[in-house]
């Protein structure tokens, strides 16, 4: 089980003070500023936050890529466009096509929930897979991290590494007062809604020493 440390250094030039707003909502606090492409993340608005600053950058880079964004990590991280933002019922997805295989099983998905992503008050939930085959629901608040219905499990629905690729759909899906967990279309996990964090911003939790390709990255409104 990976620890997840408290300390934080967010990779981004432009360190201003942000707020958050949803996509096409009238009235709020203005959006966030955008920040400027830096320290190995090159995507214009998005931001990055490594678990341990301690642990050296060399090597991350996040950029676009074939229609797409692609993320090569030292450390473990998070990356998030502060104004891509879910609330109500909704579903995230995304697929995952890892592209040089970790030297060994190596967590990366997708979270939810996000809030104060830049603040030791952070929040948000995460879901995701290794290529061996298990998944893993856990819940980020400010420094503490805790399991959501259980440890580490196998689940026939997460697809594991092909001829030295492994590439998986994840999605998670808001509705009705649950959250369902899926891979490759089938579901692997649900839970209350009131057992995560759902509303707030989205984004991607990425293991180290990954090099990870990521297609279809966005938010579809559900009724």
């Amino acid at each position: 089980m990976q620890k997840w440390l408290t300390s934080v250094v967010i990779l981004a030039l432009s360190f201003a003070a942000i707020g958050y707003a949803q996509r096409g909502r009238g009235g709020g606090p203005p959006p966030p500023p955008r920040p400027v492409a830096g320290s190995g993340v090159e995507v214009p608005g998005w931001w990055a936050r490594v678990d341990d600053p301690k642990e050296q950058l060399t090597g991350l880079k996040f950029t676009a890529m074939a229609g797409g964004l692609h993320a090569t990590t030292g450390p473990n991280m998070i990356f998030w466009d502060p104004q891509q933002t879910a609330s109500g019922n909704f579903t995230l997805k995304a697929t995952f096509t890892v592209t040089k295989p970790p030297s060994h099983p190596v967590a990366y998905g997708l979270f939810i929930g996000g809030a104060n992503l830049e603040q030791d008050s952070q929040k948000y939930t995460y879901f995701v897979i290794r290529e061996d085959g298990q998944f893993l629901v856990r819940k980020r608040d400010g420094a503490n991290a805790s399991n959501v219905g259980g440890n580490w499990a196998a689940n026939p629905a997460v697809t594991g590494r092909t001829a030295g690729v492994q590439k998986n759909e994840l999605s998670i899906q808001v509705a009705g007062g649950k959250v369902v967990f899926m891979a490759n279309g089938k579901e692997v996990a649900n839970h209350p809604a009131t057992a995560v964090d759902t509303n707030g911003i989205v984004g991607l939790r990425i293991g180290h020493g990954m090099d990870i390709q990521i297609d279809g990255f966005g938010v579809e409104a559900q009724k």
